[in-house]
Parts: structure tokens; sequence; C-alpha cells
């Protein structure tokens, strides 16, 4: 899932505490009740969340899978839980990755955070959908070394299941420039649509994915092919394709 910037900030001083978080408490399905610490906004900005967020679901399973259902997308992936810091992570099957902050707790609520906003949830029923699970492609991947993808890569193309040639064609003039720049040293470079940002980069098991942090988020990519000067990556493990060079074509 996506950074989710809305105008909330973390609330400092949290009047709850968090006592020693038990991976068994928070599985199960949670739904959106309110905006914690509500009475910090105005009417129109908790009118907005509810608008945007009221019809959001988490379901943490015991196998470490995970649904949800946020702004009307639906995700799917993997959960795991910091008990030391209270603190969730969340990978997606389309290869995002974020940590969201436990501030509370109990038998049938849930205060979460989501990038800086904070949110009462309740326990609720599970369906018989909710335990379908979704079935991973078959991704072929390479085995690369720090020296083939040490470059500056132009993105040509991003390849997503589902649009027409031209929505692709499209989409490929508007990210003309567009680079990812993965550093011998470990230090990850990106420009899109003018935006900069950087952060660092490591390979996944066995060099056949990268997997770049910024800040406390994670985007993972895993390696289809690679040659001096084309890579192919695929997002998570969907089968969206990520096309570059190392030339501004």
């Amino acid at each position: 899932m996506t950074r989710l910037r809305f105008l909330f900030l973390i609330p400092i001083g949290l009047s709850l505490s968090v006592q020693a978080q038990k991976t068994d408490s928070l599985v199960g399905k949670w739904k959106y009740v309110d905006v914690y610490n509500k009475h910090r906004y105005d009417t129109a900005t908790l009118r907005i969340a509810n608008e945007y967020f009221g019809n959001m679901t988490f379901y943490f399973k015991a196998n470490n899978h995970y649904k949800a259902f946020v702004m009307n997308n639906i995700d799917e992936g993997v959960w795991s839980l910091n008990e030391a810091t209270s603190k969730v992570r969340i990978t997606s099957y389309k290869g995002n990755s974020n940590e969201s902050q436990i501030i509370g707790l109990s038998a049938d609520k849930l205060i979460l955070t989501l990038g800086e906003g904070s949110f009462i949830m309740a326990r609720t029923n599970v369906t018989e959908s909710d335990n379908v699970e979704q079935p991973l492609p078959d991704i072929k991947t390479v085995s690369v070394t720090k020296s083939q993808i040490s470059k500056k890569w132009f993105l040509t193309r991003r390849e997503v299941p589902g649009r027409s040639e031209a929505q692709l064609k499209m989409a490929s003039t508007l990210i003309r420039g567009a680079y990812a720049y993965f550093k011998s040293n470990g230090v990850y470079e990106a420009q899109s649509l003018k935006v900069t940002e950087s952060g660092k980069w490591a390979f996944g098991p066995d060099n056949k994915s990268i997997i770049v942090t910024i800040e406390n988020q994670q985007r993972i990519w895993n390696i289809k092919s690679i040659s001096p000067t084309q890579l192919v990556l695929i997002s998570g493990y969907t089968e969206e394709l990520w096309k570059f060079s190392t030339k501004l074509l």
C-alpha cells in the first residue's frame, strides 16, 4: 500500500499505553470505527476521513497472511509484528512494504497508524471469502551481481496488466526521464516527474530481488532479466513489469 498523507500528525503524548503486544492478539479481522483523537481535527477533515476510510478493513491471519481493503483498494500479502516496538510490517504482494505503529490493542479494539493518520478499529466477523488467498504467479527470476545492477537505469516502460497499448504508450511518455540509480555503496536515488527521492537498497535472497528502503517504507522488485544495457524488474509478486535502459531514449 502507498504512504497515506492525510493532513494528520501522529499524536505526541499518547493517552493509551501499549503493553507487551502479543502476535496472537492481533490475529483477526478489524474494521474502521473512527479517527483517533478526533477532537484535534475540524469537521471537514473528519468528513473526508470517513469518506476515504469508512469501509477500511484489515484481516491478519494466523499464518501471517493478510487481506486489506483501504480507500476502495483490495490488497493482500504477508505481515509480521515486532513485539518490542509494537510495529506491524505489512508487505504487499504488489511490492510495497510499510510499518505501522500499534498505539493500542485489546480483545476488541485496535488503534493503528497508517502513514500520518491514526485510526480506531474494532474486531469484526470473518467471512468465508476472507480465507481465500490469492494464488501467486510463477515468477521466473535471475541472480545478479552488484556490479551488474550498480548503474543509473532510465525507466522506459511500465507494463501493467489490463491496460491497453495506447494507455501504456501514454504512460511511457509521461515517465520519460524517470530513473532508478542503484549506487555501489548501497545508496538508492530515483527521480520521477521531477521529484527526487533517496534511500538505501540491498539484495533479497540469492540476489534475485532488490529491496529499496526509504524511511520506514520498502519497495520490493524481483529481477526478471538483465544485460549490460537493459533491466527488467517485476513489481513484487505480480505481472507488472518495469523496463529500464542505461540510455535515455
